[in-house]
């Protein structure tokens, strides 16, 4: 039994369950946006926020909507290698990983 292997499973649904728990109110989804830009490197960043208008930039998944948030950045998108060794396992942080090389190279 010891030299038994034991790991976790989980559900796709941990996800969302996370997310409902990090991201609870409309002002940290938005302070997550901005840090968003800030993970992709961008110098700028552009927030409009209008509670009445309508956006009719491009076609809409609800296009009677009322109000809305554009976040505008100059940031870098993810590649799909990024996606898929970063963005898809939970937790991972390349700015931590970073941090944590350095304080090693200082000992």
């Amino acid at each position: 039994m010891i030299n038994q292997k034991y790991h976790f499973d989980i559900t796709p649904h941990i996800v969302k369950q996370l997310g409902e728990q990090l991201v609870s109110d409309e002002i940290t989804a938005l302070l997550e946006l901005i840090k968003n830009s800030f993970d992709a490197d961008a110098t700028y960043v552009s927030i409009e926020i209008n509670t009445t208008g309508q956006y009719t930039k491009e076609k809409l998944f609800y296009p009677n909507h009322r109000g809305f948030i554009v976040v505008e950045d100059d940031g870098f998108g993810m590649s799909e290698n990024t996606i898929m060794k970063s963005w898809l396992l939970i937790s991972y942080s390349p700015k931590i990983r970073k941090q944590s090389q350095w304080q090693s190279q200082l000992q």
